[in-house]
């Protein structure tokens, strides 16, 4: 419990801070001024966040966190659609909803996009399980890694194209989970969906 309670702190403390870069419009920031701004001295900043780019890295992981729990609570034999449901809820916090504002200033600073990087990683791995449950595969089986790859990929990719080229991460994300190929989120022997506008054949 007083692990959870931390946990929670610290995931509101991070979005505090995250927030006071949106309003400064840069995340190179002093600690001190952070530390005021927020209302903590630096001694507990640095208790909450040994270097300064971990401010973020609560929000990376409560990111992750709702995917996974989407997952969890919703298995259903579209996964598909199930992965982008996950993807649009992880934007629904009060920091990751001004996603247009928040990712440039991720990705305008090297030690906070690496952290980045690492986030969605472990995201691929936290999340490879789940799938191979989903998809009725043994929790270390490749196709279940690939498919987890293919979701952090897409999430990673995603987010560089709204941050370079203005996007929607919605639609950038379901075009690249589809890059992938319609069996990545199906489970073996499932078939795909029928298809649509089919030519007749020639009458018998």
């Amino acid at each position: 419990m007083v692990k959870k309670l931390e946990s929670s702190t610290r995931l509101r403390v991070s979005e505090d801070c995250c927030l006071y870069y949106l309003e400064k419009h840069t995340t190179r920031l002093p600690v001190a001024e952070i530390a005021a701004a927020v209302g903590i001295s630096e001694r507990t900043f640095y208790r909450y966040f040994p270097v300064k780019a971990d401010s973020v890295a609560p929000i990376f992981d409560h990111m992750t966190e709702t995917m996974n729990s989407i997952v969890v609570a919703g298995p259903t034999p579209d996964l598909r659609q199930l992965m982008i449901d996950a993807f649009d809820t992880m934007f629904t916090s009060r920091i990751t909803s001004r996603a247009a504002e928040f990712f440039p200033l991720v990705f305008a600073d090297p030690e906070i996009w690496a952290l980045f990087l690492r986030k969605v990683q472990e995201g691929e791995t936290s999340l490879a399980p789940l799938l191979a449950s989903s998809l009725g595969l043994p929790a270390d089986d490749n196709r279940a890694r690939a498919a987890a790859a293919a979701v952090a990929s897409s999430t990673r990719i995603a987010l560089e194209r709204l941050t370079t080229a203005g996007a929607d991460p919605s639609v950038e994300f379901v075009g690249l989970l589809d890059a992938f190929g319609d069996q990545i989120l199906r489970a073996p022997g499932r078939p795909g969906p029928a298809p649509t506008n089919v030519p007749a054949g020639p009458p018998g």
